[in-house]
């Protein structure tokens, strides 16, 4: 481990101490300044009051001074099963998705649409008829990982085609695994045209049903 991510490290388990904080990540310049600090709360206490509380756990314990506008921050609320929810984020579209398979390999390339920005995941594998599948998945959750502070993981449990009702169904399988624990999460989407936007559409329904996006524009 670097000598410059232990300091950001107890930097972001000191602000994790604060009540109502879940996660924090902290972005340093090439000098080691502090340049943002991102946090992730519970929507218990006001945001003013938890910018607040960095500062002060920051100077009391590191001697750091730090300018609160540097410091932003992103609520959560619990729905009914317990999972975050962010407020006021906008959810993730399909804007597009290839396949490109080549001696035995397969390139997934998915782009999705927040806000007015295009963000895209990239993966690779052996192009089996199931791992196709899980290509698509898994390019669909890495396109999404900036919006997420790297402090979520998803893995892909399962992914597949079914027919019901004379309908084409996608149907996908994720863990989200965070500081809380662990939450299984599932989506669908018809097929309609192309079962690969299908299967993307049915990743993001499995992501949006249970969680909003914190940004990290």
């Amino acid at each position: 481990m670097s000598e410059m991510s232990r300091p950001i490290q107890d930097w972001e388990q000191a602000i994790k101490q604060i009540k109502s904080v879940i996660a924090a990540r902290i972005k340093v310049d090439y000098q080691g300044e502090i340049e943002e600090i991102h946090i992730l709360a519970g929507s218990g206490r006001a945001p003013k009051q938890i910018v607040r509380d960095v500062e002060s756990i920051l100077v009391a314990q590191f001697d750091l001074q730090i300018d609160h506008k540097k410091i932003s921050v992103a609520q959560v609320e619990d729905d009914e099963d317990g999972t975050f929810a962010t407020v006021e984020a906008t959810r993730p579209k399909l804007a597009g998705v290839t396949l490109k398979t080549v001696n035995g390999m397969a390139e997934v390339r998915v782009e999705l649409l927040t806000g007015d920005k295009i963000i895209e995941g990239i993966v690779q594998g052996p192009s089996s008829v199931h791992n196709k599948l899980r290509l698509l998945v898994e390019a669909t959750l890495k396109a999404l990982s900036p919006l997420t502070l790297d402090k979520f993981l998803f893995v892909t449990e399962d992914v597949g085609i079914t027919q019901l009702a004379k309908q084409q169904i996608a149907l996908v399988s994720i863990t989200l695994i965070t500081s809380a624990g662990e939450q299984s999460l599932t989506g669908c989407a018809l097929v309609r045209n192309d079962d690969r936007e299908a299967i993307v559409k049915a990743t993001l329904d499995a992501v949006n049903r249970k969680l909003r996006f914190l940004r990290n524009d």
